[in-house]
């Protein structure tokens, strides 16, 4: 039984999923020069963007990071940063709502992992 997908078919009713493209990051090349760069394969995916409660505000509150965090639903698996890899974070790129042009979100933990689905928490600099 997917969980998910029963209580997605709910929340799009009120909270409509959005198109979105997943980067994967696939580790990094180094150029003549030394310097790293990070390559990515994309994927499209859909989500389901959720704000985060005062509480989890409150939390991340004392990080220091200026920019906004959203949690977001998905199908599949992503992956924060895997220094163990040699691979940096993966990447969301999508319109929020109320926006028309697409941002990128970097993907700065993993709050929730299960078989079919995941909760990330996306970071967007400002």
């Amino acid at each position: 039984m997917n969980l998910r997908a029963i209580a997605n078919g709910a929340i799009t009713s009120v909270n409509p999923n959005l198109p979105a493209v997943l980067k994967l990051n696939d580790g990094y090349t180094t150029d003549a020069t030394g310097k790293r760069k990070s390559g990515y394969s994309e994927h499209p995916v859909t989500v389901q963007t959720q704000t985060l409660s005062t509480q989890d505000l409150s939390l991340f509150e004392g990080l220091a990071q200026q920019g906004t965090l959203l949690y977001v639903y998905v199908t599949g698996q992503f992956r924060g940063l895997r220094r163990q890899d040699a691979k940096g974070a993966d990447k969301l790129v999508f319109a929020a709502y109320g926006e028309t042009e697409t941002t990128e979100w970097l993907v700065k933990q993993v709050v929730e992992s299960w078989p079919d689905w995941c909760k990330v928490l996306l970071w967007r600099q400002h």
